[in-house]
């Protein structure tokens, strides 16, 4: 059977007899190793990667030979080395024999510290790791080529608990400041790998974390040391790249300034430093107030609305939006909820992260099993925007823009996007987006807070009375992918058409409502051109606060927090309990892309994507 490899040209496929080797003899006297790996580092990296077809044979340190005789060596294609500890205790004829395998064609990874061995050093001449020479340098590892096969299947980004990621080997920044790793792209790496090769083998060097952590149960790492099998026992796929040849740049640390006050006709703005998201770029948080005193809070990283104040019919203001109380806890987390966040570069889902044009598939980072959400692993949730203070029509506002390059998350075309959240004096919170591409793309662009009428954290929103004028919603499978049909929302829960509280009919044995476990659905809205219409609106009874929603856009997406479950401790030390927010977001219909029959999201050159939403409060 011929197969394909990354970028690489098609090969006979063989089965790949793969040894694989511990040197780690501590796991059996470490209780806290033992009860991770009862059988052992490398039986469980045997278990991980058995499934992609390779013939596994396990040999450990204290075997004769340690378990690597020359009969052994001549039938392995691929030796796995995990080395720790014992470096210095492996006989150098075991050495001799495996160097002089490799020179002949035998592949060599080696994980964890193996680099500190002797058969390492031997046929790299130095260590991986090496020293740092600056400050720019100890945040950075020796990298391997985005290009190369073995990221095949991983993406961009992926996550571990980032305590398997901390090491005592390095001088690197504390686990909690840490998040996302990106793989093989260089900035915050420092668990990847290098490629070598020597003779006509090839060598891989991969430390994705610590023993005393289940990082070998990992399955981006587990496919990651797969791929580095099949690139080390063929001759064929990318040029191995030794090292990240790219200038180092010196790290500037900027102090934080203090709060700019800029004063506007129709109110204020605040300016705060925040501190550094994980590339290093500046972070800052924006306040918007108005002359009511109603206050929209919102920052650079990911431009999410942190706070917004309202007043209820007795004048008290109240937060109303759940989130984080610190940037460093949006990014410890990933915001898996998305708090407040700007999503693109395609709001909602897309089915199996792929989509066509023009007979193009283009195949996008996936991050909900086989699907892709709300932009994929790293979004425009999670992406730093470049701010710029204006005062539209005497209000004020603060405009958003980023430049989403082409084949970031895997979607086309270089698409220019701007957003700008305005305030006005009538208690609106204003969206605008706009956004133009140099090649044909999709767009679907939202804002994703989620509200609580009565005060985030302040219990759940099954009391509120939500209005939503739309009588056909897209009907969903059990993974929350459209269908492709529009049904009426007549004799189901979903009729919101009379105001109606969330609560009454939220545990309805109604399939659709199974499927989402509550309220997650997408409600198709009457277009009439490009003019803004009311679309929904809620009311707290308590606080008589009420929140209108008008938009351009074709749809809206009707969360009622459903996978909120009191584990998240958001602002105040309050826990979000299950249905402790609700989202409405405005956009286009999920997964349109694959659904013709849907309103189009594609976006030509030349064109500009333009919409508007506003969330209107009063209080009753």
């Amino acid at each position: 059977m011929k197969v394909k490899i990354g970028n690489g040209p098609q090969f006979e496929l063989k089965t790949i007899n793969v040894t694989i080797w511990n040197e780690f003899i501590h796991e059996r006297t470490e209780p806290n190793v033992a009860s991770i790996y009862p059988r052992g580092i490398h039986a469980a990296i045997a278990a991980g990667i058995e499934p992609y077809g390779f013939r596994i044979r396990i040999a450990t340190f204290d075997q004769p030979e340690h378990g690597l005789s020359q009969e052994v060596l001549n039938r392995t294609d691929v030796l796995i080395w995990w080395g720790h500890l014992a470096h210095e205790e492996v006989a150098d004829e075991i050495v001799d024999r495996i160097y002089a395998k490799v020179l002949q064609g035998m592949g060599l990874i080696v994980l964890h510290s193996g680099h500190r061995s002797k058969i390492f050093r031997k046929l790299m001449g130095t260590s991986c790791d090496l020293k740092w020479r600056s400050d720019a340098e100890r945040e950075r590892l020796w990298v391997v080529d985005p290009s190369h096969p073995i990221t095949e299947g991983i993406g961009e980004y992926f996550e571990l608990q980032t305590e398997e990621m901390y090491g005592e080997f390095f001088d690197i920044p504390a686990p909690e400041e840490l998040i996302f790793i990106s793989w093989f792209q260089g900035g915050e790496v420092f668990r990847s790998g290098c490629a070598y090769q020597r003779g006509l083998g090839k060598i891989f060097y991969f430390r994705p974390g610590d023993q005393v952590y289940p990082t070998y149960y990992n399955r981006n790492v587990l496919r990651v040391i797969a791929n580095a099998v099949r690139w080390a026992a063929s001759p064929h796929g990318a040029t191995p790249v030794f090292g990240n040849t790219a200038p180092l740049e010196k790290i500037i640390k900027e102090e934080p300034p203090p709060p700019i006050h800029v004063k506007a006709a129709s109110g204020g703005m605040t300016k705060r430093y925040l501190g550094e998201a994980s590339d290093g770029e500046s972070v800052y948080l924006y306040t918007l107030t108005n002359r009511n005193g109603m206050q929209a809070s919102i920052m650079t990283y990911g431009g999410i609305m942190t706070s917004l104040k309202v007043p209820d019919r007795n004048g008290i203001m109240e937060d109303v939006v759940l989130g984080y109380a610190t940037l460093e806890e949006y990014m410890k987390t990933g915001n898996k909820p998305y708090f407040g966040a700007l999503i693109g570069r395609y709001a909602n889902r897309i089915a199996n992260g792929r989509f066509t044009l023009d007979g193009v598939t283009y195949r996008l980072s996936v991050n909900e099993g086989s699907n892709t959400l709300h932009g994929g692993k790293r979004g425009f949730d999670k992406r730093v925007w470049k701010a710029e203070e204006v005062y539209p029509n005497g209000g004020i506002g603060l405009a958003l823009g980023y430049l989403s390059e082409d084949g970031e998350e895997g979607f086309p075309g270089n698409v220019a996007v701007k957003a700008v959240y305005s305030l006005t004096d009538n208690n609106e919170l204003r969206i605008d987006y706009t956004a133009t591409t140099d090649e044909k793309t999709v767009l679907n662009l939202t804002q994703h807070n989620y509200y609580n009428l009565a005060g985030a954290g302040n219990g759940n929103i099954l009391e509120h009375i939500v209005t939503i004028r739309s009588d056909w919603f897209t009907p969903v499978k059990p993974d929350l992918i459209p269908t492709g049909q529009v049904q009426s929302v007549a004799n189901t829960p979903l009729d919101f058409l009379k105001p109606m509280s969330i609560g009454s009919r939220i545990r309805s044995d109604y399939p659709q409502m199974r499927f989402a476990n509550g309220y997650d659905f997408n409600y198709a809205l009457l277009q009439k051109g490009s003019a803004l219409r009311f679309a929904a609106s809620v009311f707290e009874p308590n606080s008589g606060r009420l929140m209108e929603v008008y938009t351009t856009q074709p749809a809206i997406q009707f969360y009622s927090g459903n996978h909120l479950d009191g584990g998240i401790i958001g602002k105040e030390g309050k826990a979000y309990l299950k249905y402790g927010g609700l989202s409405l977001e405005t956009q286009h219909y999920p997964d349109s892309p694959n659904h013709p029959r849907f309103p189009s999201t594609e976006l030509l050159p030349g064109q500009t994507y333009r919409q508007t939403t506003i969330y209107r409060f009063s209080a009753v």
